[in-house]
């Protein structure tokens, strides 16, 4: 009776540790599941403003009214794992903010699929001009990250290709420098000097109190032996001595004259 009671107790141990056992395992070959967000860079994304590429294993196209987006998890699938389960967010009505979810699981059937093309990827096809601002996925592995590769833009829709705005150079404006015009003299009158005159220099009057010099013209001399003019004849050597000696005598007699007078007065 007691031998039974023991062996019934080592039996229930013997079952509960091989029921653990087993439970670890089967948790350990589970997959174990994690939520990473999109590539921030790629968002906000309109399907016309992105790299496009139509593939007919991706979702195809392109169709009228309808945008082909596309994800991608790189790396390694034995770490990065594959997606299970993608929810994308969506603004309609272009205020900027998400409006739309959109859930991608495996399965074409409702427009999109998780497929595997050397890497994991999925698509989604919404209506064209939608606005993708936001999007998280469920994968396997360990990727920190996904990101939307291309999309395959609705027929018919303009492409458009967003550029940095411009900055406008102005240009200064040169500045016109004033050229001063020419300092010029009072004008100068000409002097005409009549033939035969000497001509004369003007001589600056000075202001104030000082008493401006006269300027004297120095006459010309004439030459010994030449005549002072009138039309005369020129006086010879003769002549002069003549006139020399008739005043000589008359200025001896005029002094005879005033000696008499003078003795007479003292007589």
């Amino acid at each position: 009776m007691q031998i039974n009671r023991y062996f019934r107790a080592a039996t229930a141990t013997a079952l509960g540790g091989c029921a653990s056992l087993a439970f670890a395992a089967t948790a350990s070959a589970a997959p174990v599941a994690s939520v990473v967000p999109i590539n921030p860079g790629n968002v906000p994304a309109t399907a016309a403003n992105y790299e496009h590429e139509c593939s007919a294993n991706l979702g195809g196209g392109p169709y009228p009214g309808r945008d082909v987006w596309v994800f991608n998890l790189p790396g390694n699938a034995d770490k990065t794992g594959v997606f299970t389960l993608i929810t994308a967010s969506f603004d309609t009505d272009q205020d900027g903010a998400g409006d739309k979810t959109v859930v991608i699981e495996a399965g074409a059937a409702d427009d999109d699929d998780i497929v595997f093309v050397g890497h994991s990827k999925a698509w989604v096809a919404t209506t064209a001009g939608w606005t993708l601002v936001g999007a998280t996925a469920t994968i396997t592995g360990q990727a920190d990250q996904f990101v939307l590769t291309h999309t395959c833009a609705a027929s018919g829709t303009p492409t458009t290709t967003t550029s940095p705005p411009t900055t406008p150079t102005t240009t200064p404006a040169t500045t016109a420098t004033p050229t001063s015009a020419p300092t010029t003299g009072p004008a100068t009158t000409p002097t005409t000097t009549p033939a035969g005159e000497v001509p004369t220099t003007p001589t600056d009057t000075a202001t104030g109190d000082s008493t401006p010099t006269p300027t004297v013209t120095p006459s010309p001399t004439p030459a010994a032996g030449t005549g002072t003019g009138g039309g005369g004849l020129p006086l010879t050597g003769a002549a002069v001595s003549s006139i020399a000696a008739v005043g000589v005598a008359l200025v001896g007699g005029g002094a005879t004259l005033l000696l008499r007078r003078r003795r007479k007065f003292i007589a």
